[in-house]
């Protein structure tokens, strides 16, 4: 899996390699794709990029967008079911500590609902709150892709 994803929607703060042009174009592909599917806007993107908060109020387009990538990155299935055997492998590489992954193994897939994009969300809101109380200070990381003019 391309960690690229992770920097942009999931896990903006644990990563600090570099990263392939192939592995660019590969979640380059996977945004394009799956915001053809549900759709969002740039500046939702770039909100939600640089302040690493989701609101509750987000469109279901937006959780739908999510759950496309967590699809094509392998940490969901089609129906909404979390692969964890995955998500457990890319954290580990990502060295993220024990107490933080077995919580987001366990808490955060552990959603309520039984709609596959709304899991997404829950799920990514959870996630960034576990690594905010590890990471608190990593706040370097600020994306802004809409295009310059």
């Amino acid at each position: 899996m391309s960690p690229i994803f992770l920097i942009f929607i999931i896990i903006p703060v644990i990563f600090s390699r570099s990263f392939t042009h192939d592995e660019l174009d590969t979640d380059l592909s996977f945004i394009k794709t799956c915001n053809r599917t549900s759709p969002i806007s740039m500046r939702t993107m770039n909100e939600v990029l640089i302040n690493k908060k989701l609101g509750y109020g987000e469109s279901s387009a937006f959780k739908c967008f999510l759950h496309c990538l967590f699809m094509k990155y392998g940490w969901m299935d089609s129906d909404g079911g979390f692969l964890l055997h995955d998500i457990k492998q890319t954290l580990e590489e990502s060295d993220v500590e024990i107490a933080s992954l077995e919580f987001i193994l366990y808490k955060c897939t552990a959603t309520e609902s039984n709609n596959r994009c709304e899991r997404a969300f829950v799920f990514t809101q959870c996630f960034w709150d576990k690594m905010a109380e590890q990471q608190p200070s990593e706040d370097q990381f600020f994306y802004n892709i809409e295009d310059k003019k």
